[in-house]
């Protein structure tokens, strides 16, 4: 008895078989014979890296003072006197925004008395006539305070150092992150000018 298979069958036989023989090629590894089963998930290796701070923040007594740091645009300490009167150290920290932040300590230079003469010295300086016992900036509130900002005040002089200190630390971690903690030291290049 003659089976006659037609055409079209034997080409679907064919198909079969090649389709069979492109898998079991597609998976077969000329290194390793077999195929593992994988049950459980694939161990991951363990990654080594540093999480770069993003914000900084400074509590400051029952304040809190919290920042972007990609906001950040400049920031400086520097000293002066306010009406001849006062002497303050502050902190400066400009952003994105049209507020600024001051954190500052202020500190009495004269006994009351002694104000009405130093205001007198000031209008006479700010009238263009000379006074070099002054070597700081002077500012006369409020004409020469910035209108947009937000003050923080601290107890002690030292403290704004050690805010600007631990801000400069964290900004050049923040902008030189790909660099190694070794390298990021380098990308800061100072300079003082003293008499």
């Amino acid at each position: 008895m003659n089976i006659v298979i037609p055409l079209r069958a034997w080409f679907l036989v064919g198909l079969l078989v090649g389709v069979g023989e492109f898998s079991k090629a597609q998976t077969e590894n000329p290194v390793q014979k077999g195929h593992t089963v994988v049950e459980e998930p694939v161990p991951v290796s363990n990654t080594r890296g540093e999480i770069v701070p993003l914000f900084w923040k400074a509590s400051i007594d029952q304040s809190v003072v919290m920042l972007p740091l990609r906001n950040v645009e400049h920031f400086g300490i520097q000293d002066y006197d306010v009406d001849g009167a006062t002497r303050v150290r502050e902190l400066t920290i400009t952003t994105g925004s049209r507020s600024m932040i001051r954190i500052y300590h202020i500190q009495p230079l004269v006994p009351l008395k002694e104000t009405a003469e130093r205001v007198e010295r000031l209008r006479q300086i700010a009238e263009g006539i000379a006074d070099e016992e002054y070597d700081l900036p002077v500012k006369v509130f409020p004409s020469t305070t910035h209108v947009h900002m937000v003050e923080y005040r601290v107890p002690k002089p030292e403290m704004v150092d050690k805010l600007y200190a631990s801000l400069e630390s964290v900004m050049v971690d923040y902008h030189a992150r790909t660099l190694t903690p070794p390298q990021r030291g380098a990308t800061v290049k100072s300079v003082s000018v003293e008499d």
